[in-house]
């Protein structure tokens, strides 16, 4: 959860094209459907976490989850991690939005639109906010030995995507 959070939608997938303004460097280039692939690596992050899948019918399924873990050692920490999958979700939501109302995600990173970046800039936060939560869900399971992170160039180092 957190190295796709963190070091492959933020990083690779988001924050890279970002910062190249590089319509290739989005996700689903040939298909345009980059807004869709995103919302629903975010939805799929707070699905595993929840232990709940709504299907195409409405239907749900539900099992074990990761947040009734969390909840038995840190309610607070729990309710925060929710909100801020929940926020993630939302500021995909906009992406979508401006996708669908003819702001494809390509033209979303291009070079000089402002408004387009900084709506990818809040989802890109959204999913690093989230990240730092499920590290904190993984300090409080003890799982720092086994479970690392993964990192990302675009959001830790920048300067290393010119070179």
């Amino acid at each position: 959860m957190g190295s796709l959070s963190f070091g492959e939608v933020a990083g690779q997938r988001m924050k890279l094209g970002l910062l190249l303004h590089d319509p290739e460097e989005e996700h689903d280039c040939f298909s345009d459907n980059t807004h869709i692939s995103h919302l629903y690596d975010a939805v799929g992050i707070q699905n595993v976490y929840l232990g709940r899948y709504t299907r195409l019918d409405g239907s749900v399924v539900e099992g074990p989850s990761l947040a009734q873990v969390i909840a038995e050692k840190d309610p607070a920490l729990d309710s925060e991690i929710q909100a801020l999958l929940a926020d993630t979700v939302s500021k995909m939501d906009v992406i979508v939005a401006r996708a669908e109302g003819g702001e494809a995600y390509d033209q979303q990173i291009g070079e000089g639109n402002t408004e387009g970046n900084a709506v990818v800039q809040a989802a890109i936060d959204g999913l690093i906010a989230q990240t730092r939560g499920i590290e904190r869900a993984v300090a409080v399971l003890n799982l720092g030995d086994v479970v690392t992170i993964e990192d990302s160039d675009s959001l830790s180092n920048p300067d290393a995507v010119f070179e």
